[in-house]
């Protein structure tokens, strides 16, 4: 896996990762309609020309959010993180564009093995991303739960105590209908 294991987290540590999203206008409106968010400041270039704050669409908020936690995932969470458990503190100081090139650091604000999973751990993690000109477009925290490395020898006895168990019987295969031909409309080509 490339992602990081729990133990591998260190407090305070600050990576500044290599994957960078220039956004688009196809990018803004294709989110926002598959969000269902048609805010006009965001699709409608007309009016945001004429009504909006910056003569020009914004780009969606949640999809900056996205991107500003989706540029992590290959150098910290892929195939360890077991899921996100809540994001606080989310912050949106400067505007974000098509165009813009959007690029993110992450900081280890903690961590703590789980309670009552041994082979797991939550982390905290503080997301921030920038534009080209290194402006903060997006901030927040979040609480993933990650899993811990597997102890050695682990997948082997896995596998023995899956081999021991009893096979598991299939029920015998039904045999599908026969299909019966829909009689043929007058007049349809055939």
């Amino acid at each position: 896996m490339a992602g990081l294991y729990f133990e591998d987290f260190e407090v305070g540590r600050v990576y500044e990762h290599e994957v960078r999203r220039t956004v688009t206008e196809y990018d803004n409106i294709m989110f926002s309609c598959m969000t269902l968010n048609t805010q006009p400041l965001h699709i409608d270039s007309n009016w945001a020309k004429k009504e909006g704050l910056y003569g020009k669409p914004l780009m969606n908020s949640m999809l900056t959010l996205a991107i500003v936690m989706g540029v992590q995932v290959t150098e910290l969470t892929l195939g360890t993180t077991l899921g996100n458990l809540g994001m606080t503190d989310v912050e949106f100081p400067n505007p974000v564009f098509a165009g813009d090139t959007i690029w993110g650091k992450t900081t280890i604000l903690g961590k703590r093995l789980s309670k009552s999973k041994p082979d797991r751990g939550v982390v905290e993690f503080m997301h921030e991303g920038y534009n080209q000109n290194g402006q903060v477009i997006a901030r927040l925290k979040r609480t993933g739960m990650m899993l811990c490395r597997p102890k050695k020898g682990a997948a082997k006895k896995a596998a023995k105590k899956s081999a021991k168990k009893a096979p598991v019987k299939k029920a015998p295969a039904k045999k599908a209908p026969a299909r019966k031909k829909a009689p043929a409309r007058k007049g349809a080509p055939r």
